[in-house]
């Protein structure tokens, strides 16, 4: 049972995570746009990094309520990711 509470938890994790640029990239794809996809490699691995060393940061702070930081970084992390691949997708089809 503790490995499915686990499981469900990083599942959850990584949509968070990676759900917002996804789905640009698929935006992009659907406008015929694949320089969103080619980005992807590059942002999702610094999303990934990023949140974990905010997590950890957070939890080794001494702050009051690390988890509810956790998901706000989490949540954070994972738009301005968005908006990165966004921003690189455009850029990329402009050159």
């Amino acid at each position: 049972m503790r490995i499915i509470l686990i499981l469900v938890a990083v599942l959850a994790f990584l949509l968070a995570l990676w759900g917002p640029p996804l789905m640009v990239a698929r935006k992009f794809w659907l406008r015929e746009n694949p320089w969103a996809f080619r980005n992807l490699r590059f942002v999702l691995p610094a999303q990934l990094v990023t949140a974990v060393v905010l997590a950890f940061a957070a939890e080794f702070s001494g702050l009051r309520n690390p988890a509810a930081i956790m998901a706000g970084t989490t949540l954070l992390v994972g738009v301005l990711g968005a908006g990165l691949l966004a921003l690189l997708a455009m850029w990329g089809a402009r050159r």
